[in-house]
């Protein structure tokens, strides 16, 4: 019985290995190994879908000036609260004649349009606003598809391991479960991912206040004062470093004013 068996574990195995390494070759496997109804999805049966079960991702960017940044980021905080949206990123800018808010909002896809329309009514001037949509629902569907095809060809190599006896077929068997396993967890944690933007739209949201912008005297003349003694400090430094220089300008005009004195005084006792 054992030596019925093992050649049947090769076969198996070999099978088995090659469908794993050539998509392809499901086809061409025993139907016990292979059940043809679990071939992925061609990427055509995706356009068949209605449009409200098609996968989306909705992205989107807007850009304002408010007359009141508190009272905006207020509006913000209420309606992300009522839409069961949350606050992914949040940033603020002070520049000379502005204050600026940058927030980024994650809110549930079939809010996301209530959410601009909301948030562009608080708007006192707006600058921009992009709107972007991804459809990836051929991804979303091959992506499943090929979940479904590893787990069900895992658990034909379970079925084998309980069957197997040599320390080698164990070994063998083990090692095509482990790279399978591999394979289903980064196709699963795409597809996690996939989900998740599917589910909740990206919101970035930026808007700002003009402040007033005096001219202010005296902060001005404080750091003019600054400036000028910074300036003169690097002065100093400078002559210092040049110092070999300036000992030799120094030495030249001396010698220079000294040999001019010596003409003259020989000019004057000429006869």
């Amino acid at each position: 019985m054992k030596h019925t068996f093992r050649p049947l574990i090769f076969i198996a195995l070999t099978v088995l290995y090659s469908c794993h390494q050539n998509p392809g070759a499901y086809e061409a496997a025993p139907d016990i190994l292979y059940d043809k109804s679990l071939k992925p999805e061609s990427p055509e049966a995706s356009q068949e879908l209605p449009a409200a079960d098609r996968k989306i991702i909705k992205e989107g960017e807007i850009s304002f000036e408010t007359s009141d940044v508190a009272e905006t980021k207020e509006v913000i905080a209420t309606s992300v609260a009522e839409f069961k949206g949350y606050l992914s990123n949040d940033n603020v800018y002070v520049y000379n004649d502005r204050r600026e808010y940058r927030v980024t909002i994650r809110v549930p896809a079939d809010k996301f349009d209530l959410l601009l329309e909301r948030i562009s009514q608080s708007a006192r001037k707006i600058d921009s606003k992009n709107v972007s949509t991804m459809d990836v629902t051929e991804e979303f569907i091959d992506i499943e598809a090929r979940v479904r095809t590893k787990k069900e060809l895992e658990a034909r190599y379970r079925e084998l391991l309980k069957q197997a006896v040599r320390v080698q077929e164990i070994l063998e068997i083990e090692k095509e479960i482990g790279s399978l396993r591999a394979d289903i967890e980064s196709i699963e944690g795409r597809l996690k991912f996939l989900n998740d933007r599917v589910a909740f739209s990206t919101l970035t949201i930026t808007f700002y206040e003009k402040t007033s912008s005096p001219f202010g005297f005296g902060p001005k003349l404080v750091r003019a004062i600054h400036n000028g003694w910074t300036n003169l400090l690097w002065f100093f430094v400078a002559l210092i470093n040049l110092w070999p220089f300036i000992i030799i300008v120094v030495a030249g005009i001396a010698i220079c004013r000294r040999y001019n004195c010596r003409l003259r005084r020989k000019n004057r006792v000429k006869p």
